[in-house]
């Protein structure tokens, strides 16, 4: 809506189309297809890491750059480095901030670190994403699992599956799976007498999750959520105004990043328009770079307007977005410092902030 409300772009309105995945590979594809060969689009915000192994091929194959506010895949980490970006950090790095935070306590806000833990993940891509980072990660801090295993999606009951993690005398479960599934795991761990704690992934870090598994369930476990870095905290506060004004809710899960993703392949139309006065998929990608890489004497901005105001007074800009600087390595990866969250009293509280160099 600023876009458009501001003119456009090099003279013409922006149009937004949706094309819905599902959260499957089948309609990832068709949508995908669509929306590149008979829409024509010239970029796409997107898609999510459940639908992405359906599209991820055709979208490098037809040169449309795409900016993913959501797909953390560990598929994406050295797919491409013309065409594909993230404005979410890959689960490489979320894996890691589980794992070094379940073994050192000044993330936990607990005396000691857990030391018997179980790794239980659902056999879906989107999922499986986190296995390998969170194995390696526990290791190289120190602490090898006991255990980690897949399970099928989808199950009425996972009895069985409770009990090959029990069995291990696990004093932390971690948990990666739908918030379905995992409400259905745990219930039956409860039900097995399971004591210990539990370790969540972004997609159960979230209040719907809580009131899903029921409160008591839940209470006490421990949620990882990626946040905005240091210097770009108190944006926050202003972009949740504005959607508040906007529509009348607030900030949901991934809203900044997408938030993030949109400014930047806008920006790279403005960018494109000002030096060569056409926008297509091939200078749409080769301006994303220019717009979000740091660089002397250029003009830190953090939202569309004041980044178009400088790029077309000539200037050079940096954005750097809610999440953070928006500084894409070779591979249009991010960085982002996580925080550890746990349930307390019925909601999720924050624990702590693992920051980006405590990944490394």
């Amino acid at each position: 809506d600023d876009a458009n409300a501001s003119g456009g772009i090099g003279g013409a309105q922006i149009r937004l189309l949706q094309g819905d995945t599902e959260g499957t590979v089948d309609a990832g594809f068709t949508a995908a297809q669509k929306l590149i060969n008979a829409d024509g689009v010239v970029a796409l915000i997107g898609p999510t890491s459940l639908s992405l192994a359906g599209s991820q091929q055709l979208i490098v194959d037809a040169k449309v750059p795409m900016v993913s506010p959501t797909a953390g895949t560990t598929a994406l980490d050295s797919f491409n480095t013309q065409y594909v970006f993230r404005t979410v950090p890959s689960d490489s790095l979320g894996g890691r901030a589980v794992a070094r935070a379940a073994t050192d306590a000044q993330f936990l806000g607990r005396d000691s670190a857990f030391k018997k833990v179980v790794l239980m993940v659902a056999n879906a891509p989107a999922m499986v994403s986190f296995q390998a980072p969170i194995e390696k990660s526990m290791t190289d801090f120190g602490t090898p699992l006991l255990d980690s295993f897949q399970f099928t999606p989808d199950k009425p009951s996972y009895r069985t599956e409770v009990q090959q993690a029990l069995a291990l005398d696990p004093d932390l479960i971690v948990l990666v799976a739908t918030p379905e599934d995992s409400a259905r795991v745990m219930q039956a761990a409860f039900q097995a007498g399971y004591e210990g704690t539990w370790f969540v992934t972004q997609d159960q870090t979230t209040s719907d999750y809580i009131a899903l598994a029921t409160p008591q369930l839940v209470d006490g476990i421990y949620g990882l959520e990626e946040v905005a870095a240091p210097e770009s905290a108190g944006l926050y506060d202003a972009f949740a105004a504005q959607l508040k004004a906007f529509d009348g809710k607030e900030p949901q899960i991934f809203g900044t990043n997408t938030y993030d993703a949109m400014n930047v392949v806008l920006l790279a139309m403005v960018r494109a328009a000002r030096d060569g006065g056409e926008i297509t998929r091939a200078t749409v990608a080769a301006n994303i770079r220019p717009v979000t890489d740091a660089g002397e004497g250029k003009v830190v901005v953090h939202e569309y307007m004041a980044g178009k105001a400088a790029l077309l007074a000539g200037k050079e800009i940096d954005y750097q977005g809610l999440v953070g600087p928006i500084d894409f390595d070779a591979f249009g990866n991010i960085t982002a410092p996580f925080a550890i969250k746990r349930v307390v009293d019925g909601a999720w509280q924050t624990v702590a902030i693992v920051p980006a160099a405590a990944l490394e």
